[in-house]
């Protein structure tokens, strides 16, 4: 059991969905509702990043990180931009690939940075268990990651019966024989797949806790000593617990560890100790990632101001950051990813994202609509977005005033909106978008 040369006891490769109507309309609906990406069917009208994508896999994630390597990349894009969007392309081009993928949406009010330890945890609370079946929910944590992948090797329920499995055995002995720096994460991580398979409660609930990086009882800890795990996850070895955790990923035959936080707006309005202290911890775990994390890339998402107004505060993660020129093929050794800069211009790249939503719509409600009309639609919607309303989330406001209109197109008359009817959608959708708990802008 490994990567590269050698073969996985199981698939690890995500296969394509199928557009489907169900998936149709679960694009429309979180679409037409926030504006926001869905989690599921993002390629379906992904457009003007291919290549962004392209340098990554081929740069990182089809060859450094499987060979062991660790990077981290800074993606950079005022609200709205597409920030999101572009994690989650880069999160299915992960799975594609073979690899572990940790999402950590971060709010205004809760970051890691400021605790090396919460940075675990929210690895360990984040951590994805994929289901190729998209029917499935996908669901998040450690505990869940470690049951799928037992599943998903044995090719059924575990029980009793598994631990004569070879495929189990053979899982065991690679575990057993994988370095990995922390000696008690490892028979941690042994003990919890013994347990469960044997369904032993107390010591499952026990080795979550103390795996999940959460407070242990006195009694969790009289069964853990029992199982030979000894010591607590905390601040002073945390980062030592992270670099196991990629170290035991690996031996379970993914690709590496994709580790994606999407920081929003806190970073750039908190201001004082609390900001030193996270960019302190920030720097770190870029350096952390960069030395000690085989197999792991760090992508962390940000506003421009962050780079513009509260990284030239901190020299030493300047010195990080500061790049000359942006990622891109020719230059893919810059942190920085710009998605103010893509393959498309501005007003194109709109009208290719109606287009491709024109027909998901159909799908997602069995309907026939006049295509030129639409795409007219589109074209007139991307130009008022970007002329009028350019510096408030123009790409998500464009997005979500199209789809609404698809819809009430669809249910009456279908015409050419005016450049008057355009303005007044679109200021009733920056309306909407400020009344609700998300910032449009």
């Amino acid at each position: 059991m490994s990567r590269r040369g050698k073969t996985a006891v199981f698939p690890s490769h995500t296969q394509p969905m199928s557009l489907t109507k169900p998936l149709a309309r679960h694009i429309i609906e979180t679409l037409g509702s926030s504006g926001t990406p869905p989690q599921r069917g993002i390629q379906y009208f992904n457009v003007g990043n291919s290549s962004l994508l392209d340098a990554l896999n081929d740069f990182y994630l089809s060859s450094y990180l499987q060979d062991g390597g660790a990077t981290y990349k800074m993606v950079i894009g005022d609200y709205g931009s597409g920030k999101s969007h572009f994690l989650y392309c880069l999160r299915d081009l992960a799975w594609a690939k073979g690899f572990a993928v940790v999402k950590v949406d971060l709010s205004p009010t809760e970051t890691p940075y400021n605790d090396q330890k919460e940075v675990y945890a929210a690895v360990a609370r984040n951590i994805i268990w994929h289901e190729t079946n998209e029917a499935v929910t996908d669901e998040q944590g450690l505990t869940r990651f470690l049951d799928g992948t037992l599943t998903r090797i044995i090719g059924e329920e575990p029980s009793l019966e598994t631990a004569n499995h070879p495929n189990y055995r053979a899982l065991v002995d690679t575990l057993e024989e994988t370095v990995v720096d922390s000696g008690a994460y490892k028979t941690a991580v042994i003990a919890y797949l013994e347990a469960r398979i044997r369904d032993q409660e107390t010591r499952l609930e026990a080795l979550t806790r103390w795996l999940m990086g959460e407070s242990t009882t006195p009694a969790d800890t009289k069964t853990l000593r029992e199982i030979g795990v000894t010591g607590k996850i905390n601040r002073p070895n945390a980062f030592r617990m992270l670099r196991s955790l990629t170290q035991i990923i690996r031996a379970l035959s993914y690709s590496g560890l994709l580790l994606l936080f999407d920081e929003v707006d806190r970073m750039a309005s908190i201001g004082g100790k609390a900001e030193k202290l996270a960019t302190d911890n920030l720097r770190e775990v870029i350096d952390r990632t960069r030395d000690d994390m085989p197999g792991a890339m760090f992508v962390y998402a940000v506003p421009p101001q962050f780079i513009n107004d509260v990284v030239p505060r901190y020299p030493a993660l300047q010195q990080r950051v500061r790049a000359p020129g942006r990622f891109s093929r020719t230059n893919h050794f810059s942190p920085l990813i710009s998605l103010e800069h893509l393959d498309l211009a501005e007003d194109a790249l709109m009208l290719a994202i109606g287009e491709k939503l024109l027909p998901i719509y159909e799908m997602a409600f069995d309907a026939t609509l006049d295509h030129a009309i639409q795409y007219a639609n589109a074209a007139i919607l991307a130009n008022v977005a970007r002329d009028i309303f350019l510096d408030v989330s123009h790409r998500r406001l464009f997005v979500k005033a199209f789809v609404t209109e698809l819809s009430r197109q669809h249910h009456s008359q279908q015409h050419t909106l005016t450049e008057e009817e355009a303005m007044s959608i679109m200021r009733g959708q920056v309306d909407e978008l400020s009344g609700g708990e998300t910032r449009p802008f």
